[in-house]
């Protein structure tokens, strides 16, 4: 066990080893998560943890009893002064654990257990590093009936950007007793500055668990604490809580071209505005109900992700007809939101399907394709049949619904039976073990070229044909 301290308003890291006596649960959590203000005042005890008590064995020094004061504002004040400011970082930590099972209150629970963060005082109050803004208990397992802190004196600046990084530490220092570690950078190569998981300062706004694969690592990319190279901070509070509810603003978004009625040309685009308090992870062109094209989110900057204009080009081998045209807005954690529909018209109107793709059919003047059926292995000979809508494999003849999958990362596919094949810089397909051999001819994997060869028959023994 380790703990792990945040330092100043930039969140850099500090690792010391942890008072071995000290051995908060480990198992089963509770999912109550106790926002301590100290209010007029609170002591604080050295000893193995004991949430209810105050009890942690981070506290440090001489004695047994320790006086941490009360929290204070940006303009550090108490009371009722404070009143405000404790609140906005109460209900920015509610936001941040929603999509959980978990419960985040500052009122005392009076029965059964929980986690405890103090939020008040500075790292002296308990004899600690004077360098550290937060500091709790690191375990590859969850831990209960813990204590962490926040050293609220430690944080200044205009009180909205103070709650933020307050904020921020909170979900950091709480979520390492979950068993998470610090993350550095997403698979892609980007910051993981919008995670507060984070020691990185490259961008502000609120910071969520995210839905990504991260790297592990401070200053650096490392591993991860309990020897993992990557975390998925979403995904690993949803193995220790459950789903919640999220009560983040869900993604706003306005399709503002092309206009109803209008006809399409080789250059034409659908273009929109959105917004997400969570921040824009994807944008989604949809035609006659079937999702074309998509759009990764705007960048994050010094203020977080700010609302934006995405133009997601027509492709142009969308069939001619009536067009029903529908833009998605999807936060990380897929929270949806789409636009009023557009109609307009491309070409003439279908009047059979002999002018429509592969497997559509023609409805009405518009070329359709039926509600995707195909599941993981499933055999397929075009990419709208599967659910994933990744239709890949060797030739045409051999083909699975498939998924996209993230290039070099363990478990990166959700059958034990499959491996993630490289066809980008940094993703893949996931296909059969075994099915990649450099001494076969080469193939494709839907419309990406694989920059390597796989053989025929390392697939063919695990193709499945279509549920009934």
């Amino acid at each position: 066990m380790i703990r792990a301290a945040v330092l100043g308003a930039f969140l850099v890291p500090l690792i010391a080893a942890a008072d071995p006596g000290a051995k908060p649960h480990v198992g089963q959590v509770s999912p109550v998560i106790y926002l301590e203000r100290c209010k007029n005042g609170c002591v604080l005890h050295k000893g193995i943890d004991d949430a209810k008590t105050l009890t942690s064995g981070i506290v440090d020094g001489n004695g047994t009893d320790f006086p941490m004061p009360e929290f204070t504002s940006s303009t550090r004040q108490t009371g009722a002064a404070a009143d405000a400011e404790w609140n906005a970082l109460v209900k920015c930590v509610k936001e941040v654990y929603s999509p959980y099972a978990a419960m985040v209150t500052d009122v005392k629970p009076t029965i059964g257990s929980y986690q405890v963060v103090v939020v008040a005082g500075a790292p002296t109050d308990i004899n600690y590093s004077t360098n550290a803004a937060g500091v709790a208990f690191v375990h590859c397992n969850p831990l209960d009936n813990s204590v962490s802190f926040v050293f609220a004196d430690y944080f200044s600046g205009a009180p909205s950007r103070r709650t933020l990084e307050l904020c921020g530490a909170v979900a950091q220092e709480t979520a390492h007793t979950y068993g998470l570690s610090h993350v550095y950078k997403y698979a892609d190569g980007r910051s993981a500055c919008t995670d507060p998981m984070t020691y990185r300062s490259d961008c502000g706004g609120q910071q969520f668990f995210r839905n990504e694969s991260a790297f592990c690592g401070g200053f650096a990319q490392m591993q991860c604490t309990c020897g993992a190279t990557t975390q998925n901070s979403h995904l690993s509070l949803l193995g220790v809580f459950g789903p919640g509810t999220p009560i983040t603003t869900p993604p706003t978004v306005t399709l503002t071209q092309p206009q109803p009625g209008s006809t399409l040309t080789s250059t034409s685009a659908a273009v929109a505005t959105a917004f997400a308090q969570r921040g824009i992870a994807n944008m989604e062109l949809w035609l006659n109900g079937y999702k074309w094209a998509n759009v990764k989110g705007a960048a994050f900057g010094a203020n977080g992700q700010p609302e934006s204009t995405y133009s997601l080009p027509i492709p142009a081998d969308v069939p001619d007809g009536i067009i029903d045209i529908v833009v998605k807005a999807k936060d990380d954690i897929e929270v949806t939101t789409a636009s009023a529909s557009v109609t307009v018209t491309k070409g003439v109107p279908c009047t059979s399907a002999d002018t429509c793709a592969v497997g559509q059919r023609c409805d009405a003047g518009r070329c359709l394709w039926d509600p995707p059926v195909g599941r993981f292995g499933d055999a397929c000979t075009y990419q709208q049949f599967c659910a994933e809508g990744v239709c890949g494999g060797i030739t045409d003849d051999e083909k699975i619904c498939t998924q996209e999958c993230v290039a070099g990362v363990a478990d990166a596919c959700p059958d034990a039976a499959y491996e993630c094949v490289q066809t980008k810089a940094s993703t893949g397909i996931c296909l059969p073990k075994g099915a990649a051999d450099p001494t076969c001819g080469c193939a494709s994997a839907g419309s990406a070229a694989v920059p390597f060869a796989m053989c025929s028959f390392g697939l063919a023994f695990v193709l499945r044909r279509r549920r009934r």
